[in-house]
């Protein structure tokens, strides 16, 4: 046999196992129990302020609803937000009476955010939203599946893996996304003095809310 002909053949048998290397690894993603949950939501603190993001498979929509900081629930008397994100995440739900299967937090500084978003889009982001817009323009890309191990480690404190990170770039950039702000009853934030404290709210508008809880369930 050629000499030739033998570094065609062990090339075709590199690039098949390469293949199937890839196929196995991708693969191991789909399956996993972060990528097959039909419902999964994610709540971002971002310097503070928050963004709930609920992704429905079903539906093949993902939504984004902005919480700004001083966020006050006032059915319930409560702050939206404390140094316990999975129970803020909670109050998310309650407000806007949806579950998911999995549920996710990513906390991050100024900083840490403007590290994630030069990692994944190239350029230090001030502003989340756009962020998250530019993100959905962005689409899916053939070595996410790779990136997505040293991107889940700029996440913040978090709890979101790079399983759940690989599935959220995914389907923000094939599925529908509408961004939503969460309404109030006054447009600036009041101050409040209470016990020799103060305390800076915006108070939620519920009824407003359960509108666009309404719009996500359809």
């Amino acid at each position: 046999m050629k000499s030739s002909s033998k570094f065609v053949i062990v090339l075709a048998i590199i690039l098949v196992g390469l293949g199937v290397s890839f196929f196995l690894y991708h693969r191991s993603y789909q399956i996993s129990k972060d990528y097959r949950a039909r419902t999964s939501h994610v709540l971002f603190r971002v310097n503070g302020d928050g963004y709930f993001v609920r992704i429905d498979d079903d539906r093949r929509k993902i939504t984004v609803i902005a919480f700004p900081k001083e966020s006050f629930d006032p059915v319930r008397r409560e702050s939206l937000y404390s140094e316990r994100p999975l129970t803020d995440l909670e109050k998310i739900e309650n407000l806007l009476d949806v579950k998911a299967e999995m549920v996710y937090y990513s906390v991050l500084s100024k900083d840490e955010f403007g590290e994630l978003s030069r990692a994944t889009l190239g350029e230090r982001y001030d502003d989340f939203e756009r962020f998250l817009k530019d993100l959905s323009k962005r689409g899916k890309r053939f070595f996410d599946v790779f990136s997505v191990v040293s991107w889940s480690r700029k996440l913040g404190f978090s709890n979101m893996n790079r399983y759940a990170l690989y599935k959220f770039l995914e389907k923000m950039g094939t599925y529908a996304v509408n961004f939503y702000r969460a309404p109030s009853l006054t447009e600036k934030p009041l101050v409040i003095e209470a016990r020799g404290r103060q305390f800076v709210r915006i108070y939620l508008d519920v009824e407003k809310m359960r509108l666009i809880s309404e719009e996500i369930k359809r």
